[in-house]
């Protein structure tokens, strides 16, 4: 009966030290999004506005098609808030959401280096068609902004996510869209004023 009782008691530790220990989740982050103390976009925000961007886009290429294809290069997103915020998370899921609608995105950044590994390939006599190697005919540029003010005595950081598509021929803004983030401050250290 003794080690009956010191088995059921024993386990009751365990649960308990069980529940307390490792990683706990807090949310399922892929459904849901915490609010940043200082009022800064988050990831599903990000992946949201890439989302709707990327519809927008798509939209505009089914009313005005493009002969011989959408080619798209992301230039880097601008960040000229007071925030860290990972751009690259926007940049990804708007790659992805343009994919979806066969929109096809070039990495130019990536051009350099594959320049390199033609011409080395030319040198060892390998036979590469540069043919298929692509131009865009499209470029994508984007940009956060911040706003911060006080409204009744709340602190509100507004963040302002600018994409505009360019056609890289003419340099005429085909599509112009901005998401807008407003968010009371959680906390006043995460905004300094």
């Amino acid at each position: 009966m003794k080690t009956l009782k010191f088995v059921s008691i024993l386990l009751s530790f365990l649960s308990l030290g069980g529940c307390s220990s490792g990683t706990q989740y807090l949310t399922n982050s892929a459904v849901s999004d915490k609010l940043a103390d200082s009022g800064g976009l988050t990831r599903v925000e990000m992946e949201r506005a890439a989302e709707k961007i990327a519809q927008k886009i798509a939209v505009h290429f089914k009313a005005h098609p493009s002969p011989d294809g959408v080619f798209v290069a992301i230039l880097r997103t601008k960040n000229e808030t007071s925030e860290q915020i990972s751009t690259e998370i926007f940049e990804n899921a708007l790659v992805k959401a343009l994919l979806v609608n066969k929109i096809f995105t070039l990495r130019t950044d990536k051009r350099e280096n594959q320049l390199k590994e033609i011409k080395l390939s030319q040198m060892l006599g390998v036979d590469m068609d540069l043919g298929k190697l692509k131009s865009p005919n499209f470029f994508v540029r984007s940009t956060i902004d911040e706003n911060m003010y006080k409204s009744d005595g709340d602190k509100i950081v507004e963040q302002i996510l600018n994409v505009e598509l360019v056609e890289v021929a003419s340099l005429i803004v085909t599509v112009s869209e901005k998401e807008i983030y407003s968010k009371k401050a959680k906390s006043n250290s995460g905004v300094d004023w």
